[in-house]
């Protein structure tokens, strides 16, 4: 009995392991293939039914059977090949060397990829699905130049195979073919890119039309930080690879990169915000409906990242660019004539700037060539101004492309310091877009740029007396942020120094949320006089009439501006409460802040005073009790609000300019009546805000026309005035 079981033991081992040892290393696909076929099994197992084989010493429960497909001459180190092998890497180490292989407990790349709705029959034939899993095997060992040690397989209702490559490295496969699924799963130690890994496994498994692919691509391991993240550590993996539920059809458009920075181009369907069986019959051309009469709204989003940074995309196209420059485009008194954009090499922002009819010259100052020309391939809708112009925006008549260096091209042509040659003169702008670096990148160019007195001071002379600053300024500050001076935006606090210093007059915040970077938007307009202030605070029928006046029409007759009016532009001339609350805890904190935080009270003027006839004279009587630091006003809408006490009281709406006469004169009468009575001071005065960014004092626009007790007063109490 001892010797039948162990005689019928080692008889299954033998049917269970099926060994194939070619040297696969010199070979090419086409001859591996060939050898795939014409290999010969030790012994082939007994086939119970389809795809389950049983062997024969096992019992009847027992009907998976393990088969080791092949096993290469790689993974039969000797002891004295591993001796060899470590005495190479240990002199590579010595010598400072450090390849990639050699890093076996460097940090890795885990690609996760299920593929759905595949055609059930290449499901159902497991020595197909095992042809495709060896084949990406080998593509993929090729394209990383891994050895591949052992490939193993089981078979029962679907395919289970997991092969070994060399360093830890390895890919597996699941097929479901009731499901019509199947999973497929990557890890690659080190830091290689191998993000072609995923085309490779979707190149041999997706066959049909009807095949849906949803992948994560996400790093593994702690990496240092050296200063800047990586691609895949920066947006592009975080929000978009990383996530395999969250988006459907999901796909590389383009990616390059140039001699600045590396360019990636994606789209795909949020599982959250579109729809993918949209999307679907919106292709469909043998029927006549909804989606297929409006495609363009169930087109899959796209974005466009830099360097790892998401920069724009389609879905939040309209929304940042248009509120980037029509604010201050319309705001400029008479239309801007000459306009320069710094950076923007998509193009989106030139095309909002050439559908103004006044615009005769855009200078698009862009340092990066690689970006403009993926744009163009990549990118069409963001450049297409064939709508109200001739085609594509670089090259509208009135477009200026410089592929320059923005910073040298202004310093070279409006600094006060260099001679300007006469053939670099050039006439002041009325308006400039900055769409370049994002403040909080902590890059060492950002530094220096947002420290530079000497460039921002040559900005300013670039600019026309009348003329606006624009620039966007990253994400929004929330209501928990620290000051911007101890955070992430330690750029943004520097650089609202910078713009105070060299002499911008008035400056104003504002943000958008619906730009689709999941958090809002901030930006920034800098005037260079005083004057333009009237002209921010136009109202809704003004901005719209200039709307219709200055914009180009389209030639399809559809809106020219998609987001962009005057009720939006309103909702613009008022910073957040967060920026707000973030501005009033910088160090030293700003003198607004303070007179805020010591307000007591806020009173009309008609509820704390009344005036009596005494024998002919007039006298002031306090009607209620009254506490040193209250506030008070002549108007309901003069009522500031303390950044302490948020919500309590609310300011009105409409700005100084729209106020009726009988306002402007009740103001003055309480400031002099109350000068006069030397009880009170101006909370802030008129001029305190001239070339200062302040988000309370443009949250509170009538600041400068309260007066605040300084003394305390009691009920009943004669006043001296």
């Amino acid at each position: 009995l001892l010797v039948g079981v162990t005689f019928c033991y080692y008889l299954g081992r033998t049917y269970r392991t099926q060994i194939w040892k070619p040297n696969l290393v010199q070979e090419t696909n086409r001859e591996k293939k060939k050898l795939l076929a014409s290999a010969n099994y030790r012994r082939t197992p007994i086939k119970v039914s389809e795809g389950v084989y049983k062997d024969e010493c096992a019992s009847s429960e027992e009907l998976i059977v393990e088969e080791v497909f092949f096993q290469n001459s790689f993974g039969q180190y000797n002891q004295a090949e591993n001796n060899e092998d470590d005495d190479e890497e240990e002199e590579e180490e010595n010598e400072g060397g450090d390849s990639e292989d050699s890093k076996r407990g460097a940090p890795g790349t885990t690609i996760i990829i299920d593929f759905e709705r595949l055609d059930p029959k290449f499901l159902s034939d497991h020595a197909q699905v095992r042809e495709s899993f060896l084949n990406i095997v080998w593509d993929a060992s090729e394209s990383l130049d891994i050895a591949v040690l052992s490939v193993h397989c089981q078979v029962k209702l679907g395919v289970t195979c997991v092969a070994i490559l060399k360093d830890g490295n390895y890919m597996s496969i699941f097929s479901e073919p009731l499901k019509k699924q199947c999973s497929f799963d990557i890890f690659i130690a080190g830091d290689k890119d191998v993000l072609d890994l995923i085309s490779i496994a979707q190149q041999h498994l997706d066959f049909s039309k009807q095949a849906r692919m949803r992948y994560s691509y996400k790093l593994r391991g702690t990496r240092p930080f050296s200063g800047r993240y990586t691609n895949y550590e920066n947006d592009l993996g975080e929000i978009l690879l990383e996530n395999k539920d969250l988006y459907f059809h999901k796909r590389q458009i383009g990616t390059t990169q140039t001699e600045f920075q590396s360019i990636h181009v994606y789209e795909a369907l949020s599982h959250k915000a579109q729809s993918l069986e949209g999307y679907e019959k919106s292709l469909e051309t043998d029927v006549d409906n909804y989606y297929t009469q409006n495609p363009e709204l169930f087109r899959p989003n796209q974005w466009l990242f830099l360097d790892g940074v998401m920069q724009s995309s389609y879905l939040g196209d309209a929304a940042y660019h248009e509120a980037l420059v029509h604010p201050a485009m319309l705001a400029h008194s008479v239309g801007p004539k000459r306009v320069a954009i710094i950076g923007g090499g998509e193009g989106a922002t030139l095309r909002e700037v050439l559908k103004h009819k006044s615009v005769e010259r855009c200078t698009m100052v862009e340092i990066d060539a690689g970006m403009v020309e993926a744009a163009r391939n990549w990118l069409p809708w963001m450049n297409n101004c064939s709508d109200f112009g001739d085609g594509n925006c670089f090259d509208d008549k009135r477009t200026d492309l410089r592929t320059e260096d923005a910073f040298a091209w202004f310093l070279n042509r409006f600094s006060e310091d260099i001679k300007t040659p006469a053939e670099l003169q050039t006439d002041p702008f009325d308006v400039i877009v900055m769409d370049a670096l994002d403040p909080e990148d902590p890059v060492e160019f950002a530094v220096h740029l947002y420290n530079d007195l000497n460039f921002w001071g040559t900005i300013l002379e670039a600019i026309n007396d009348d003329g606006f600053l624009v620039m966007q300024l990253g994400i929004s500050p929330t209501l928990n942020d620290p000051g911007e001076q101890f955070g992430r935006n330690y750029n943004r606090a520097t650089l609202f120094n910078t713009i105070e210093a060299v002499g911008f007059k008035r400056v104003f915040l504002f943000e958008e949320g619906h730009s689709n970077f999941l958090t809002p938007w901030s930006y920034l307009v800098a005037c260079k006089s005083e004057k333009c202030a009237k002209e921010w605070y136009l109202n809704e029928a003004e901005l719209d009439l200039r709307i219709l006046e200055r914009i180009l029409p389209t030639k399809s007759g559809t809106p020219a501006l998609k987001y962009v009016d005057g009720s939006t532009i309103k909702k613009y001339r008022r910073p957040s409460s967060a920026w707000q609350a973030v501005y009033c805890r910088k160090l030293p904190r700003p003198v607004e802040c303070a007179t805020f935080a010591d307000v007591k009270n806020i009173l009309l003027q008609r509820d704390a005073f009344k005036s009596i006839f005494n024998n002919g004279t007039k006298a002031t009587i306090a009607k209620v009790n009254m506490v040193k630091g209250t506030v008070i006003s002549s108007m309901d809408t003069l009522i500031p609000m303390s950044p302490l006490t948020y919500n309590k009281f609310e300011l009105g709406s409409n700005p100084i300019n729209t106020l009726s006469q009988s306002a402007y004169s009740a103001v003055a009468w309480l400031k002099d009546w109350l000068k006069n009575c030397n009880i009170t001071r101006a909370l802030v005065e008129n001029d305190f805000h001239t070339g200062k960014i302040s988000p309370l004092l443009e949250r509170h626009q009538y600041m400068q026309h309260m007066q605040l007790l300084e003394i305390d007063i009691e009920e009943g109490m004669e006043l001296p005035c």
